[in-house]
């Protein structure tokens, strides 16, 4: 028997039986398969794995795409104009970003939401999939180390048990492994197999009085106003601040929950001063910059309960100093409860700081005070412990921390 099909006898959960060789000739023992060898094939299988993966949500994406072409034109020949746009929007934004976030999901048209529902119900159940399949490979292997190990104990080679332990603790650490342990986790369990048919019933007439949808008015927390996501009052030029997660062990919360951001900027206190001179102009900018984050918590697996609390840190920079990163301010918001599905957008109070630009046609420039920078958003429980956190710009990734950070109130019109 080749080594290949040894290790895949031994990852594939069989033993070390072999097939007796004919009375006539001896019996031809094997080596059994090297940590090397069982290394190898693990890592092929899960490289395949992934792959495969990839490949099957690239095919999802691109049925869903194809599916909004094919609504763009059944809605133009019927000449609904809005319903067009928004079809064509969601198109555009779906291409680059590759996701549908709960920020992301349309009221109308309805035809467009059942796409975008079956979308992500389809994506959840392709996840658990591949978690499930890295999850039997990872755990085939574990028990193929324990054999390993268990034979090279009996020959007390000491050199041999140091890599299968180094072995199992990189695998135990493996991220991946963790982020998909978590995800198999809630797949829904599968029901009994009843041991005998069933006894046919007559259809049950009773009119049922459908489950309330989640509620959709306005909540006050405090001074905090969260309104039902697509419900918040209109704001011009926001600006969508892309989110990044600290490490991939907390990806594993963006099955559960969503978080999305964006960020208004208040110029009505800067002012701009243009002064003409010979064949050169001058220009001048100094005043305060408001800035204002507006923030989309979602439930999407796992209920948020109330009195959970939403930590906004805000950074800002030096404008002439780009290395010169500083937090301003953190803000405290107590949440209300949200039932699985729901979403709320809430405003933070934001920040305000301080700028002074001047150009000189001649190339000259001189400038201080400070801009925004970023923000670092976590959601945590009632007892305090960490369900979501994202940051914006990835830079800040390193002041991410797993506790709740206490209140901080910014030094206003900060000049330098």
């Amino acid at each position: 028997m080749s080594k290949l099909m040894l290790m895949v006898a031994l990852l594939g959960g069989g033993g070390l039986a072999w097939g007796q060789a004919a009375a006539t000739k001896p019996a031809v023992t094997a080596a059994a398969p090297t940590l090397a060898d069982l290394k190898k094939y693990f890592e092929t299988s899960m490289r395949e794995a992934q792959k495969a993966n990839r490949e099957e949500v690239k095919a999802l994406r691109q049925s869903y795409t194809d599916q909004l072409t094919k609504l763009q034109t059944a809605l133009q020949g019927k000449g609904e104009m809005q319903a067009v746009l928004t079809v064509r929007d969601e198109k555009a934004r779906f291409e680059a970003a590759g996701e549908i976030p709960t920020t992301a999901l349309a009221t109308e048209p309805a035809a467009l939401r059942k796409a975008q529902d079956d979308w992500n119900a389809s994506l959840q159940q392709v996840q658990i999939t591949q978690a499930q399949k890295l999850v039997a490979l990872s755990e085939k292997y574990m028990q193929q180390l324990a054999l390993v190990q268990k034979t090279l104990t009996a020959k007390n080679d000491q050199d041999g048990l140091k890599a299968v332990n180094e072995e199992t603790d990189r695998l135990l650490g493996n991220n991946v492994i963790r982020e998909a342990l978590a995800l198999a986790k809630t797949a829904p369990a599968k029901p009994a197999t009843p041991d005998k048919p069933a006894t046919p019933t007559k259809p049950d007439t009773t009119i049922t009085t459908p489950p309330k949808p989640p509620e959709t008015k306005v909540v006050e927390v405090g001074d905090y106003k969260f309104y039902p996501t697509g419900k918040e009052p209109a704001a011009k030029d926001l600006k969508d601040q892309r989110l990044e997660f600290a490490t991939a062990e907390r990806r594993n919360a963006a099955f559960f929950y969503s978080l999305g951001a964006k960020l208004y900027v208040d110029k009505a206190k800067l002012r701009t001063t243009k002064r003409p001179g010979y064949d050169v102009t001058y220009k001048e900018e100094s005043g305060d910059l408001f800035s204002v984050p507006r923030i989309t918590l979602a439930s999407r697996n796992k209920d948020i309960p109330e009195g959970s609390k939403l930590v906004i840190q805000y950074y800002s920079r030096h404008t002439a100093r780009a290395s010169d990163v500083r937090e301003e301010r953190v803000e405290h918001i107590a949440t209300p409860a949200l039932a699985r599905g729901q979403s709320f957008t809430v405003d933070g109070e934001g920040i305000t700081l301080y700028k002074y630009d001047y150009r000189s046609g001649y190339g000259y420039r001189e400038r201080s005070g400070r801009e925004y920078y970023g923000l670092i958003i976590s959601l945590f429980d009632p007892d305090g412990k960490m369900l979501i956190q994202q940051c914006t710009p990835s830079s800040l990734i390193k002041a991410c921390g797993a506790s709740v950070v206490a209140e901080k109130e910014q030094e206003r019109n900060t000049r330098f």
